[in-house]
Parts: C-alpha cells; sequence; structure tokens
C-alpha cells in the first residue's frame, strides 16, 4: 500500500511539473505550431502570380507587392462561387474585390487574369484543379503561389499533388494574416479558428485526396 502510495505521489509530481513547464513556455509552444503550418519560399522570377481567393485584406495587397517587385508579369486568380448574398447583387463576388484591389495597387487590367471555374472554385482543391488545367494548355513553368502564410502547408500539399507530372515549379509566397501571426494567433479569434481548422484540413485532406 505504501509502494502503491509513493507512485501516485510521484505520477502526481509528474503531472505537476508538466503543467508548470507547459504554462511557463506555452507562448513558445503555442508559436511552434503555428510556425510549422507555414512555408515561404526564397523567391526566384516565375511566370506568373496565383492568387487564391479569401482573406481580401491581405492576400491581393501581397500579390501585388510581389508584381511590383517584378517577380511576375501578370496575375492569374480563379473564380470563386458567387454567394445567395452576391447572386442577388448585395455584395461583390470575393474574386471581383481583389481584382479590384490589385488595379487600385497598379496592376494593370490586362495583366490580371480570371479564370472561369464551373460554379466557382470553393476549395483550396478547386483552384488546384483549375490551376492544372490553366498550365495544360499554357506555356508555364514557374508560379508564385500567394495565400495566408498559416494556409501555405495544407497547399503545397495538394498543389503538388494536382500539377505532378507537369514540371511545374510552384513558390509558396506567405502573405500576412490580418490582425494576428504566429506569436498571437491564440489571442484572436480568427487566429483560433485558422490555427484549428488548418491542422482539422490538412488531416482531412489527406485521408480524402
Amino acid at each position: 500500500m505504501r509502494f502503491l502510495l509513493k507512485i501516485l505521489i510521484a505520477a502526481l509530481g509528474l503531472v505537476l511539473v508538466a503543467g508548470l513547464l507547459s504554462y511557463a513556455f506555452h507562448a513558445q509552444l503555442l508559436t511552434g505550431l503555428a510556425r510549422w503550418l507555414i512555408i515561404d519560399d526564397a523567391l526566384q522570377p516565375a511566370d506568373l502570380i496565383y492568387l487564391l481567393n479569401g482573406e481580401v485584406e491581405t492576400r491581393p495587397f501581397h500579390a501585388a507587392k510581389l508584381f511590383e517587385q517584378g517577380l511576375a508579369p501578370s496575375i492569374v486568380t480563379p473564380r470563386e462561387e458567387d454567394s445567395p448574398p452576391v447572386q442577388l447583387g448585395l455584395y461583390p463576388n470575393g474574386t471581383e474585390v481583389s481584382v479590384r484591389v490589385l488595379q487600385e495597387l497598379g496592376v494593370p487590367a490586362e495583366q490580371i487574369t480570371v479564370l472561369d471555374f464551373e460554379g466557382g472554385v470553393t476549395s483550396t482543391f478547386d483552384e488546384a484543379v483549375a490551376l492544372r488545367d490553366y498550365v495544360a494548355s499554357h506555356p508555364v513553368r514557374r508560379i508564385i503561389i500567394v495565400t495566408s502564410a498559416l494556409h501555405t502547408r495544407r497547399t503545397r500539399w495538394i498543389f503538388e499533388r494536382q500539377l505532378a507530372g507537369s514540371e511545374v515549379e510552384i513558390q509558396l509566397s506567405a502573405a500576412p494574416q490580418y490582425g494576428y501571426d504566429a506569436t498571437s494567433w491564440w489571442l484572436n479569434e480568427r487566429g483560433l479558428r485558422m490555427v484549428n481548422e488548418e491542422y482539422v484540413k490538412l488531416l482531412l485532406y489527406r485521408l480524402r485526396y
């Protein structure tokens, strides 16, 4: 009985120590969780910039910056699905908003291509399929993909599979998250949702695709 009590006390001590260490280093641990999701390649000049939909507060701004730096001569983006409010004319389509941001930041309209996709793209998978179809009929060898930082690892995974055998090289360029980053995501509701969703989606994508 005394022996079992000693084991129980030792186990409780280990749990307490683990809890204290986790609390003391929680910022480093949580930052590491987010940073693992981020891929931000050292960019080389490319044939085009491929802008993914969503996060219009940052993604098109980042794409315009890369265009201004001369890293690619054009920007291509797939048209996203029209939501019911968009169909009623109450809101613009998200892709249209991104295109307007690009133009306001100096990207000429003739250097922007919006890809039609049946029904509009609804996922990263759809966006990868749209790009795969595009490169099948265009002489493209290197592409810069712009998406949000915490979205980059999953993006690389799905795009590499869709473009396998095409000889197209992809580079990921991480746009900043709006209102938070890898060192503060757990203090922001959007950050909490983003990190949790990315880990869940990584698992689901691996199981499904």
